[in-house]
């Protein structure tokens, strides 16, 4: 399969990232921009007429029915559901109380580029152009996550390459196979359109991302001991602060503090055994002040939400105001968008609970796959096509519990629908669904050189092949739900 035919070099890889990156862009905007282009025809204000009044595109609709202009039309095809806030709160700001449900991360991107182009002269960027420049942003963010997912999957397992020749290619190969695909999927994304459009999501993954990447570089470089060199630190705080700025796109950025908490642990453990107190030392301060990070930007946008709204007259105030904690993003998120525990659960939301099965099935038969492969019994030491023995498993599962708590709370806090977005920031579940697909679209060779037979009476390398089955119809799916998805979005229709 030309998929999984080992790339020459990280330069190749990235080469077919972007041609598969631009297929698939191309491909999503023609179909969201020929539903927003026919759908007038049935009706001529189409399901909502929000996405004009943002743009200032009124009159979109022409004599003849059809939308005229390229350009508005694809703006007003990308402007759908939730980046109808996105670009409203750039426009203004937290106008309303609702609105604080949504990051201000899009409006710093704004008004960053905003503060750059007023170096060369006495450009206003209008409201379409907002909306385009985010979309760029969005499209680059997307293809350079993927490029760091790719390099990410390399930094975890490049311990795992067996000496010998490999069933799946020569020294090395099946790390890079595995890293390619993981970056494949990543870019053919059940989020779909929603990380080509001015959504929080794709710059959200590149952070997320990079976070990853740095807080793994820093841990798999640190000895049992906790001997560690002073680049690790760096890397530990980069990553926290990484994760932190990511909350100011999706506030489900701090969940990625748990990483620390591991750490932290850790390194406390050490010192309380006495093993090498210095660098331990330096260690459990390092990774507090990474995990602060993470949630000080939070923090920091629930202090102006104070400011705003509760420094008036006591008798003005609004009521969660006078809570314990007074989080407005809490009370926002269930007063207005009826989230908290359970309160999804209806039935008239069971549809959307069967649309995010398929999304939060991978999620958890990822999270339990690298949980069972923390058991010291010696022969957990494959991932599906990955070889685990000189691999840092704990590593991954530190990786995997912001994975499986998402989940978790998808079911039962959020609007399950919007797991498909949520998911896209998660890598690990990327790289296992890659690894098991690498193992059952290798034709030809065995994924563990075994002559033995096991008691089911089938072959080993049939088994291990069942094993990882789930993954192709799981690929198949995502890649039909976004042609769906695409279609739908363009319409202005739901789900979002």
């Amino acid at each position: 399969m030309a998929l999984l035919t080992p790339l020459e070099g990280s330069a190749g890889a990235v080469k077919s990232l972007c041609i598969i990156y631009v297929i698939r862009t191309l491909s999503l905007l023609l179909l969201a921009c020929s539903t927003t282009f026919l759908f007038p025809s049935f009706s001529p204000l189409g399901y909502d007429t929000s996405s004009t009044h943002i743009t200032g595109t009124d009159n979109l609709i022409g004599e003849d029915g059809y939308t005229t202009g390229f350009v508005e039309r694809l703006v007003t095809a990308l402007t759908r559901w939730d980046a109808i806030y996105f670009a409203s709160i750039v426009q203004n700001g937290h106008r309303w109380e609702q609105e604080w449900a949504f990051g201000i991360g899009q409006s710093y991107l704004v008004n960053g580029f905003q503060w750059i182009l007023a170096l060369f002269g006495d450009y206003e960027m209008s409201p379409s152009s907002q909306i385009l420049f985010l979309s760029i942003c969005s499209c680059g963010s997307h293809l350079v996550s993927a490029v760091v997912l790719y390099h990410l999957t390399t930094i975890l397992f490049q311990a795992a390459r067996p000496k010998e020749t490999s069933a799946l290619g020569s020294s090395g190969e099946t790390p890079k196979i595995v890293a390619f695909v993981a970056a494949t999927l990543h870019i053919l994304s059940p989020a779909g359109i929603f990380l080509i459009a001015p959504y929080n999501e794709p710059v959200f993954s590149l952070l997320s991302f990079l976070g990853y990447w740095l807080y793994s570089y820093a841990i798999k470089n640190t000895a049992f001991d906790g001997q560690h060199a002073f680049i690790n630190e760096v890397f530990l705080l980069l990553s926290g602060l990484l994760f932190g700025v990511s909350g100011l796109f999706r506030s489900n950025g701090i969940i990625n503090g748990v990483l620390f908490v591991f750490e932290v642990s850790q390194s406390f453990w050490r010192l309380t055994s006495g093993t090498n107190p210095a660098a331990n030392i330096r260690l459990f301060l390092i990774s507090g002040v990474s995990g602060a990070l993470v949630g000080l930007p939070m923090v920091w946008r629930q202090y102006q939400g104070w400011l705003e709204y509760c420094t008036t007259e006591p008798s003005v105030q609004r009521v969660w105001c006078s809570k314990t904690l007074p989080s407005i993003y809490s009370f926002v998120q269930s007063h207005y968008w009826g989230v908290g525990l359970l309160k999804y659960w209806t039935p008239g939301n069971i549809p959307l609970f069967l649309l995010a099965v398929p999304t939060l099935y991978v999620l958890f038969k990822t999270s339990l796959k690298i949980i069972s492969i923390q058991s010291p019994d010696p022969t957990s030491t494959r991932l599906y096509s990955l070889d685990l023995k000189h691999t840092n498993k704990d590593l991954l599962f530190r990786l995997t519990l912001p994975q499986l708590l998402l989940a978790v709370l998808a079911i039962t806090n959020y609007h399950v629908q919007i797991i498909a977005r949520l998911s896209s920031g998660l890598p690990m579940w990327y790289i296992v669904t890659a690894a098991a697909f690498a193992q059952t679209s290798t034709t030809g060779t065995k994924a563990i050189e075994s002559k033995d037979t096991p008691k089911s009476g089938k072959p080993a390398d049939e088994v291990v092949s069942a094993e990882g089955s789930w993954a192709r119809p799981a690929v198949r799916f995502f890649l039909g739900y976004q042609v769906v998805q695409a279609v739908l979005y363009g319409g202005f229709l739901p789900p979002a």
